[in-house]
């Protein structure tokens, strides 16, 4: 018998090469720490639903691959300062456009942001999400101020995301430099999604908000990413465009289309806003 296992064990041969073994078994191990990782973050980019690029494997590789290296950080505000100093655009300086009330402003706080995806497009918020109430009042919100503004704006798909509907600058307006950049849009609702919202603001207000905890840049807002990753396709995102986070209530319902109200009064330079 003993002699059995010996003879046995005498077949048993260890690889010529150990340092392939230990590269082999590293890679095992490594597949099976990274595997579900990767899993999880195709699962989250699936759950954004439809944006401005597919929603599919292709689009996720695409993102992780090609776009998530140009982004940027979204939460600083320094650079609103310099534009307002400079007297780039026109904001109206220190004052903007917004009219919400300290109060409002404060109702929500820089603690109390959503978590947002991780994917530098399409930029959507993971927590927070409104209820179904909340989300079809908004919605018609939404649309019945294009109707209130049509001597200022129009109501059309989105040139940044194509499931989105956005407000246009009316064809009668004339477009600033800023508005051409845009392709004449001014702000889009994710509607199918989490009811987020872009919006491209005065760089007043873009401070405001932001350090307020209403909302944060977009990952390529102030760079020339979006124009040569889509080959000349689409514009480029300027620095003051930006997300808003998705009501949560009736009254945030009326303080974000306040928000939106101040981005059609920048992009138009109209302040006559119903």
């Amino acid at each position: 018998m003993a002699e059995s296992i010996t003879n046995a064990l005498s077949k048993v041969r260890l690889p010529a090469d150990r340092l392939t073994l230990v590269f082999t078994t590293a890679a095992v191990l490594g597949s099976a720490l990274v595997l579900p990782t990767i899993y999880r973050d195709y699962c989250t980019f699936r759950d954004y639903g439809p944006g401005g690029i597919p929603n599919n494997v292709i689009g996720w590789l695409t993102v992780r691959a090609l776009f998530q290296p140009f982004k940027r950080e979204m939460f600083t505000t320094e650079e609103y300062v310099k534009r307002v100093e400079a007297a780039e655009g026109h904001g109206k300086g220190d004052d903007g456009y917004l009219t919400l009330s300290p109060e409002q402003l404060a109702s929500r706080s820089v603690t109390d942001r959503p978590v947002v995806g991780p994917h530098v497009v399409p930029q959507r918020q993971l927590t927070q999400i409104p209820d179904d109430d909340i989300m079809d009042k908004f919605c018609a919100a939404f649309s019945s101020f294009e109707l209130r503004n049509h001597h200022l704006v129009k109501l059309q798909q989105s040139n940044q995301e194509e499931y989105s509907d956005a407000l246009f600058l009316a064809d009668h307006l004339p477009a600033t430099d800023l508005a051409m950049t845009m392709k004449g849009e001014i702000a889009h609702l994710h509607s199918g999604n989490d009811h987020s919202v872009h919006v491209v603001c005065a760089p007043a207000d873009c401070k405001k908000i932001i350090e307020a905890g209403w909302g944060q840049r977009h990952g390529f807002s102030g760079t020339s990413a979006m124009t040569f990753l889509s080959l000349g396709t689409l514009p480029d995102i300027p620095s003051e465009y930006i997300m808003i986070y998705a009501p949560r209530t009736e009254a945030e319902i009326q303080t974000v289309m306040d928000i939106v109200a101040a981005g059609v009064k920048f992009m138009t330079g109209c302040e006559d806003v119903r």
